[in-house]
């Protein structure tokens, strides 16, 4: 998905002649700490909460009292990977997306971008996680679908991390099931490292084991 289409619809903009103050209600509103600031409908920079707290006199205008300009921006054909590194990077609750002429397109919000990535991810998706611990050079995402494969298992998605401490890959396998017995024993088989797992049950079975536990009790 393309940086335009994250775009908010909602996200006002400030303008030189507004004041510190209406800025400050404006992200207290719509609960960022920073905002667009447009002139002639080109971006200017992002104008931010701690810095205009920082103000002794709060009723400045924006243009006597701004700073360095501070003007973070994404591309309106840039993926979302570039925008959500740019969050990362500059710790930002919105990112103004632009032409390759300055000309303001509108925001993506820090709540847009992480609806997206629950998306991507398949949070939403019921299944289970699990999580392989395997060396760099050991890493196979073809070996890795293949056993899933062969479990009739459907992977939603795979991120992996590099632990730090351990120098290891940490390979977040969402599937499309809840059941995992039988693909963990088969990454097991294959020497495969499982560090963790967790799996939803379905509501029914969850009934049916606190029945058969309430019916041994009974019986005792």
């Amino acid at each position: 998905m393309l940086a335009q289409e994250l775009i908010s619809s909602v996200v006002p903009v400030l303008h030189p002649m507004d004041t510190g103050a209406k800025a400050l209600r404006l992200m207290n509103e719509y609960h960022l700490t920073q905002l667009p600031m447009v002139t002639d409908n080109k971006y200017v920079g992002l104008v931010e909460e701690d810095d205009i707290i920082d103000w002794e006199d709060p009723d400045l205008l924006l243009e006597t009292a701004a700073g360095s300009v501070f003007k973070p921006a994404v591309l309106e054909g840039a993926h979302f990977y570039e925008a959500l590194k740019l969050f990362h990077d500059f710790k930002l609750s919105a990112l103004p997306v632009v032409t390759r002429e300055n000309e303001y397109l509108g925001v993506i919000t820090k709540d847009n971008m992480l609806a997206m990535l629950a998306m991507y991810n398949g949070v939403k998706e019921p299944g289970g996680l699990v999580v392989l611990e395997v060396g760099p050079r050991d890493y196979s995402l073809a070996e890795i679908a293949r056993i899933a494969e062969s479990n009739d298992v459907t992977l939603l998605s795979v991120n992996t991390i590099t632990n730090p401490g351990s120098g290891k890959l940490e390979i977040l396998l969402k599937t499309n099931r809840q059941d995992l017995q039988n693909l963990i024993a088969t990454f097991e088989r294959f020497n495969y490292t499982i560090k963790y797992t967790f799996s939803e049950e379905l509501e029914e079975d969850l009934v049916k084991k606190n029945y058969d536990l309430l019916m041994s009790y009974l019986s005792m």
